[in-house]
């Protein structure tokens, strides 16, 4: 499915901010997070001043889908350097991160859109040889269409408290 004629997907300007940290909340509401730690303004400070500085930067991209004059959907994409690998001979990977639509604009083919934009721009314009990227069970569907693949080990953490 795909957006609507109304629907336009555009680079992120730092003025979108605001609404990207709307969009990351509703990203962490699908993983699972608990309501107090999305309703701390720490991060959704931070999240914004991160998305104002970023939204022009070079190895970034940010796009947001809108319709009818709102912004429902948006996603990053961010080239990132690793060690060399058998994958990735010049260390250079693409990330795809915070991916989310507004819960009344879902199924519309949004978050498709906002993909394929950034998977685009990995092809064209940037030196990447792989893009990574962490899926809800949810979003996985529009992943695996475009070729993404289950990796065999699983990613982990570790919460470092400052």
């Amino acid at each position: 499915m795909t957006p609507g004629a109304d629907a336009v997907v555009r680079v992120a300007t730092p003025a979108d901010a605001p609404a990207l940290v709307d969009l990351r909340a509703v990203m962490f509401e699908a993983m699972g997070t608990a309501s107090a730690a999305i309703a701390d303004p720490r991060w959704r400070r931070a999240a914004r001043d991160w998305f104002a500085r970023r939204a022009e930067s070079h190895g970034v991209r940010i796009v947001v889908a809108e319709a009818d004059g709102q912004v429902v959907c948006g996603a990053v994409g961010e080239v990132t350097a690793l060690i060399p690998g058998p994958s990735t001979v010049n260390g250079s990977v693409g990330l795809i991160s915070n991916v989310a639509t507004l819960h009344a604009w879902r199924g519309r083919g949004f978050a498709a859109a906002c993909t394929d934009d950034l998977l685009r721009w990995f092809v064209h314009d940037t030196d990447v040889t792989r893009v990574d990227l962490f899926a809800t069970q949810g979003g996985s569907r529009i992943y695996t269409t475009r070729g993404f693949e289950v990796r065999e080990f699983p990613a982990m953490c570790l919460p470092v408290p400052r």
